[in-house]
């Protein structure tokens, strides 16, 4: 049985722990540089997000 994480970084924590993976802090001014999107009030995003992985090949 799976049980969801608690919060967005204790998913990553068995990869930080191994070493497999670093994580770098993010600062509130370092906001800007995260994408955005913007999406229609009668858009769906999730289904919007699931249609282009559809599409995508890899």
């Amino acid at each position: 049985m799976t049980f969801p994480a608690g919060g967005p970084m204790e998913r990553y924590a068995h990869l930080v722990a191994q070493g497999k993976i670093k994580l770098k802090a993010v600062t509130a001014a370092e906001r800007h540089s995260m994408p955005h999107y913007e999406v229609p009030e009668d858009v769906d995003p999730v289904a919007l997000l699931l249609a282009g992985r559809e599409e995508d090949d890899r």
